[in-house]
């Protein structure tokens, strides 16, 4: 082989070799921006989650027969590009009847497919009459 056709090959190797450098690195960046995207909507679904139980023990208190509902978040009302769908439930607690049981799921974003889930559990008094 020539020198000159050695050259050429060594300059298609190495071109192949930075373009499969340069395509690993972006699905890496593409990974961890996924990534961050999924850890921001499992944090906004926590927060929601807490408000949501913030807002049963607030209703509870105002009416003890609340039983829950389905709350829809508007993305204005959140600052966001999505919106939020929360179920809470609320449930007598067997033998106590000055307690409720609260259940609330909070999913954010409001999509079947990419959304992030979190679950509470738990039991507030209610006042005394």
């Amino acid at each position: 082989m020539k020198p000159k056709g050695v050259a050429t090959v060594l300059l298609l190797v190495s071109l192949a070799v930075a373009t499969m450098i340069f395509l690993s690195v972006l699905k890496l960046i593409a990974v961890q921006r996924q990534s961050v995207a999924s850890q921001a909507r499992q944090a906004q679904a926590d927060w929601l989650a807490e408000s949501a139980l913030e807002r049963a023990a607030a209703r509870l208190s105002a009416d003890p027969g609340y039983h829950g509902e389905t709350w829809k978040i508007s993305p204005q009302e959140i600052d966001s590009r999505d919106g939020a769908a929360i179920v809470i439930r609320v449930d007598e607690v067997p033998g106590k009847p000055d307690r409720r049981a609260v259940h609330v799921q909070a999913d954010y974003p409001d999509d079947p497919y990419e959304r992030a889930r979190q679950v509470r559990d738990t039991i507030v008094p209610l006042k005394p009459k």
